[in-house]
């Protein structure tokens, strides 16, 4: 638990609904958004009373989001030792990026079948929406876009298993940079384009090959990163 005289002052709206699935989604985003920006490193402790008190939420709420970060790999649930934000080995982190090449070479090579003009005009879009991001120095944007390109891959091939799979590797994903983001690009969005333009052509074994060496150098990039410092786990769930 935090010290009360270290604590963030609380800037929580005073409307804020305690309990509820309302107050649940709340506590449930402030925590994922958190991870996902790296304002909170892996191996943080999410104590339940200084999550109610910081967002507001009954520890009934704070308790059932919780649940569901486990649900997802994201927070590990250690009983009678309360949560903490997952914390994955080295070896876990080449177990992870080997799961993704070996389902996202499946995906592909289903949507280089099945990729409609709709689909393919989705993608595109999609990769200059994340370039832009990245062109006007949005990095927190282009990051989100650039995690979110591969779970839009996965949709629009059309297995819903795999699909699934793919979600629950992709949120573990951030977990394994640990610097708070020193990379301009935490994917890559000129990578992206070209997995893309291989579809386009429905050329899998190219947009296989491209795919499995983005994740190459994604794994690298990861690999190399520094832990991060702990953060004020108010400031970091509160932060916008």
């Amino acid at each position: 638990m935090i010290p009360r005289t270290q604590r963030t002052p609380i800037r929580r709206p005073t409307s804020a609904v305690r309990s509820g699935r309302s107050a649940e989604d709340r506590v449930f985003t402030a925590v994922l958004d958190a991870i996902l920006d790296h304002r909170l490193a892996p191996g943080t402790k999410l104590v339940e009373r200084d999550l109610s008190e910081i967002l507001g939420a009954s520890r009934g709420a704070v308790r059932a989001a919780l649940r569901r970060l486990g649900h997802d790999l994201l927070v590990e649930l250690r009983p009678n030792r309360g949560a903490v934000i997952a914390n994955p080995s080295a070896a876990e982190t080449r177990d992870l990026l080997e799961a993704r090449r070996v389902i996202e070479s499946a995906l592909l090579q289903r949507l280089a079948r099945t990729l409609s003009a709709k689909q393919l005009a989705a993608l595109r879009a999609f990769c200059a929406d994340e370039q832009r991001a990245y062109d006007r120095g949005d990095v927190k944007t282009g990051k989100r876009l650039s995690i979110r390109f591969h779970k839009l891959i996965a949709e629009l091939a059309g297995n819903a298993v795999l699909d699934r799979f793919m979600e629950q590797l992709i949120c573990r994903t951030p977990l394994l940079a640990r610097n708070g983001g020193r990379l301009a690009a935490y994917c890559g969005a000129q990578e992206h384009r070209e997995v893309v333009e291989a579809l386009a052509r429905r050329d899998a074994a190219a947009a296989v090959r491209r795919m499995s060496a983005h994740l190459d150098s994604l794994e690298r990039h990861l690999t190399l990163d520094e832990a991060a410092p702990a953060a004020d786990l108010a400031e970091a769930l509160l932060a916008r």
